[in-house]
C-alpha cells in the first residue's frame, strides 16, 4: 500500500512580495537596457565613423539583445504569479494531491 504524506503549505504573502519584486525588476531592467542603449548611441555618434557603426551593431546584438530577452523571461515570470495569485491555481492542484491521496489509501 501506497501512502502519500507530506503537507506543502503556500505562502500568499510570499507569492505577493515575489510578484512586487518581479515588477520592479523588470523596471530596473527597462531603464537600465535605455540607458545602455542610449550611452552606446552617444558613443557611436562621437566615433562617427565605421567603426562607430560597428560598434553600435555590436552593442546592440551583444549587450541590449540580451537584455530584451532578459525582459521577456521577467514579465514571463511576473504573468505566471499574477495568473497563480488571482485564481488559486494551486489551491486546486492541492485539492486534486488531496483526492489522490485519499483514494490511494483505500
Amino acid at each position: 500500500m501506497a501512502f502519500l504524506d507530506q503537507d506543502i503549505v503556500l505562502n500568499d504573502a510570499a507569492f505577493d512580495t515575489a510578484s512586487a519584486d518581479m515588477k520592479q525588476l523588470k523596471t530596473r531592467t527597462e531603464k537600465l537596457k535605455e540607458k545602455l542603449h542610449s550611452m552606446y548611441h552617444d558613443l557611436t555618434t562621437a566615433l562617427n565613423t565605421p567603426a562607430g557603426e560597428q560598434l553600435e551593431l555590436t552593442g546592440e546584438k551583444v549587450i541590449v539583445k540580451p537584455i530584451e530577452d532578459m525582459i521577456a523571461v521577467i514579465d514571463h515570470i511576473s504573468n505566471t504569479l499574477e495568473q497563480i495569485i488571482n485564481t488559486g491555481y494551486y489551491k486546486d492542484v492541492f485539492i486534486k494531491y488531496e483526492q489522490l491521496n485519499q483514494n490511494i489509501n483505500l
